[in-house]
């Protein structure tokens, strides 16, 4: 958790979190999606949003990412209001995403989807793939393969390292494990974990949820467009199964 000192005082001044919602709304033309959701996510922490499918957990995310605006509420990056900013911009103020479905170029190889990455931001090439190779050492093995060619799980870490290009304070990942075998699925997560441990803040969107809890620092679980439940992943685990199967929803509560 980071701190700072006041000048002249010995009362220490918590910064603000990485990412915080607060009373957010959206909707798909007329129908609202999400219900006054709030979270918060701190820097060098996991928070996992799990829940079953059409719970509300992408479209959170897009909100987050600016790729849609919310109906009410606000978002906050650092303690700054960015509601509404568009993604362009999010990303140069540390916001990064790794949609579902990956996004890589699938007709280039590794060593030119990241090239591709350079055009953004003015990065230099020997950068990108320093820091890449240093951090996937696969795919520096597979440098030249088609990235089409590569695993699933490759081709995540592709993705992910297109993120991580820029040095991201907030990183959001969106069922990285989809359609991933299980063993994959726990070293994307090793990896989410040491990547956390460098002091990212990373908001996981994840429907398999006893993966995501295992490096979690703190989670919720949505239904229905709204938070259900938040806590550790102690606290969350053991309700999670019935949760997905609404049984334990109260109607019209929320725990905030």
């Amino acid at each position: 958790m980071t701190a700072a000192t006041e000048p002249g005082a010995d009362r220490v001044v918590e910064a603000p979190p990485a990412l915080r919602l607060i009373g957010i709304r959206a909707a798909y033309e007329r129908v609202e999606v999400l219900h006054d959701v709030e979270l918060s996510v701190r820097a060098g922490q996991v928070f996992a949003l799990l829940g079953p499918n059409g719970a509300g957990k992408s479209t959170t995310l897009r909100v987050v990412s600016g790729r849609m605006r919310p109906t009410a509420g606000r978002v906050l990056v650092a303690g700054n209001d960015v509601t509404g900013t568009s993604p362009e911009k999010l990303a140069r103020q540390g916001v990064c995403s790794v949609p579902e479905g990956r996004g890589v170029f699938p007709n280039l190889t590794v060593a030119e989807n990241l090239r591709m990455w350079t055009y953004r931001g003015g990065l230099r090439r020997s950068d990108v793939e320093e820091v890449t190779y240093a951090r996937f050492p696969r795919l520096a093995d597979r440098r030249r393969q088609l990235a089409g060619t590569l695993s699933g799980g490759e081709q995540q870490m592709l993705a992910m390292s297109r993120a991580l290009s820029t040095k991201p304070t907030l990183l959001l990942l969106d069922e990285i494990s989809m359609g991933l075998a299980p063993l994959i699925v726990a070293e994307l997560y090793e990896l989410v974990a040491s990547i956390a441990a460098e002091g990212f803040a990373i908001l996981v969107v994840e429907q398999f949820a006893h993966t995501a809890l295992q490096v979690a620092d703190r989670a919720a679980v949505m239904t229905q467009g709204r938070i259900d439940m938040e806590g550790t992943p102690a606290e969350i685990g053991p309700a999670v199964g019935d949760l997905y199967l609404g049984s334990i929803r109260a109607e019209g509560s929320t725990t905030e």
